[in-house]
């Protein structure tokens, strides 16, 4: 990965977490980031997350750092990561969009912005909340369904 911020290309170098060493570097790499939300560097993170990861706990730790990033930068950054996400880090932006989805406000929101979204987004997107309301129908159903009208209404 070329061009990362020194921060994200050390999470990057130890996104796998095979090793204790790489999940030590991995914390510390996000401990030095801590209160670092630049715009570069949030869209960036999302290319740390892998499907391929051995230590989904200590990845958990990358899921609340960008949680804890204002709102509706997470939100935006998180959307135009999605493409890239599905190809490595599937299960990863499964998880995200499962947490979102979860939080009324943070879904009323992520609806607004993926509106805004080019229709390449907007379709990722719409693929992935149909995989997650596939997967656990009874769980989010009600709310995909409800957050696709939305999106579908504004692409037209």
């Amino acid at each position: 990965m070329n061009h990362l911020y020194p921060g994200i290309a050390r999470l990057y170098e130890n996104r796998l977490l095979r090793t204790e060493l790489e999940c030590e570097q991995f914390d510390q790499a996000l401990e030095g980031l801590a209160g670092d939300t630049e715009d570069a560097v949030i869209h960036q993170i999302f290319k740390v997350f892998d499907d391929d990861t051995e230590q989904e706990e200590v990845m958990f730790s990358l899921v609340h750092f960008v949680e804890s990033v204002q709102m509706e930068m997470y939100l935006t950054q998180l959307l135009e990561s999605l493409p890239e996400m599905l190809e490595h880090a599937r299960n990863w932006a499964i998880v995200l969009n499962q947490r979102i989805l979860q939080d009324d406000t943070y879904r009323r929101d992520y609806a607004e912005i993926a509106v805004r979204m080019p229709p390449r987004i907007r379709q990722c997107l719409a693929f992935l909340l149909e995989e997650i309301k596939e997967d656990q129908p009874r769980l989010y159903e009600r709310k995909v369904n409800s957050f696709l009208a939305k999106l579908n209404a504004s692409g037209r």
